[in-house]
This record gives C-alpha cells, sequence and structure tokens, in this order.
C-alpha cells in the first residue's frame, strides 16, 4: 500500500472559524496599540499570520518590531474569544476522516497561515489538535509554499518516509491553496466550504473539488 502524505489547511477546510481570528487580532491590537479595528480592509484569506499583521502595521503607520510579544498576547485573547463564544464548527466529514481506522498508510499534518499556537487552539475547539503532529505555520514572513515545502520536509524527516509527489495532496478551501500544489508540483484537492466559492476555485483547475468532504468514501478513494 502506497504512503500518503495529506496537508491540511485549517480555516475553511477543517473549521468553520466564524472570524474568530479577526476578532481575535483587531482585540490584540487595540491592546497593544490603542487602535480599534486595526484589521480592517487586510486580507485574511489563505495568508500567514506573520504577513497579515505586517500589513496591518504598515497600514497604521506603526513601526514595530516585538512580534513575539504581539503574538504571545494574540493567543491568549483567541482562547478568550473561543471560551467565550464558543462558535467554531467542524465542517463535515473531518472527524470521520482523522479517525477512521486502517489508514496508517496516511499521515496527516497541517499546511496553514495560522501560527501554530493559534492553529491548535482552534482545533482544541473539537478536540482534533491530536491527530496532527507537526505541520508549516504563519509565524514566519515567507510565502505560502514555502510553508507548505517546510511542513512537507518535516513530515517526511519524521516518517523517515520520501513521499513521491503524486502522493502528497494539499487540501484548502482558497485558491492559495491550489497554487501552493501546482508550485511543488504535487496535487491539490480544493474544499468549498471557505472564502473562495466552487466556481472560483473551479476555475484555478484543481486536481479535485468537493463541495465539503462529507462523503468520507468519496475521499479516501482518491488514494486508491
Amino acid at each position: 500500500m502506497k504512503d500518503i502524505l495529506v496537508v491540511w489547511d485549517v480555516d475553511g477546510t477543517l473549521i468553520d472559524a466564524k472570524d474568530c481570528g479577526r476578532e481575535a487580532l483587531n482585540r490584540t491590537f487595540y491592546k497593544i496599540f490603542g487602535i480599534e479595528n486595526g484589521f480592517r480592509g487586510v486580507s485574511l484569506s489563505g495568508r500567514l499570520d506573520a504577513c497579515i499583521v505586517e500589513d496591518a502595521l504598515k497600514q497604521n503607520n506603526i513601526s514595530y518590531a516585538n512580534m513575539d510579544l504581539f503574538f504571545d498576547t494574540y493567543v491568549k485573547i483567541l482562547e478568550d474569544v473561543i471560551k467565550n463564544k464558543k462558535y467554531i464548527q467542524i465542517l463535515p466529514g473531518i472527524k470521520e476522516i482523522l479517525q477512521c481506522e486502517n489508514q496508517d498508510h496516511i499521515f496527516h499534518i497541517l499546511g496553514t497561515g495560522n501560527i501554530e499556537r493559534g492553529a491548535r487552539i482552534k482545533l482544541k475547539a473539537h478536540e482534533i489538535d491530536e491527530y496532527f503532529l507537526l505541520g508549516g505555520f504563519g509565524d514566519d514572513k515567507v510565502q505560502r509554499w514555502q510553508m507548505v515545502q517546510k511542513a512537507i520536509e518535516k513530515a517526511q524527516k519524521f516518517k523517515e518516509i520520501n513521499y513521491l509527489n503524486e502522493n502528497i495532496y494539499v487540501i484548502g478551501d482558497t485558491t492559495k491553496d491550489i497554487y501552493c500544489a501546482k508550485k511543488l508540483g504535487v496535487r491539490s484537492i480544493a474544499v468549498s466550504t471557505g472564502s473562495d466559492t466552487k466556481e472560483e476555485l473551479f476555475k484555478d483547475e484543481p486536481d479535485y473539488l468537493f463541495e465539503n468532504l462529507g462523503d468520507i468514501q468519496k475521499f479516501f478513494d482518491l488514494f486508491l
């Protein structure tokens, strides 16, 4: 049986966080700088947190270097937002896919624009954090495809497997995820459960396109 590596985006793919990240970012910005709605007009979809924060700083004409303090504050606020609103929803099929038995040849990892601490806080809301031992995250200001590439390299080292490109799948809800897969020469699975519509995703020609992953047998059939 061939070894499969699946690289998962988080927001809009595994969960619907309903803008809890944006709310936490705005509250963090206000706490540190005293500026309300500091991320107004800043695109979050499919982007890395480090780059998102940099855009907000530039937009508000702030010169600021202490990103550790910013993200330390952010994760505390994010935990509070999630705890008080409890509005993160797990998307169709996700829990069933991750809990499915007899899938030892499939290794699930993360490839998300969230900083690692933020991603894991969101996933813990539905107790699915434990299914992802490692991944690539938005802590550094790099291109998204570079983040995904780093995640793949981590997985290969951890599993001591040189995954073939045709056995690596990047799953996401944006055209940026499709671009990453194409850039790296691996396969793309697009799901229209997030910010980009099915029509928008279709135009970028993913290898596979789903409305959602509720049909888990159809999902696993991809790897046969």
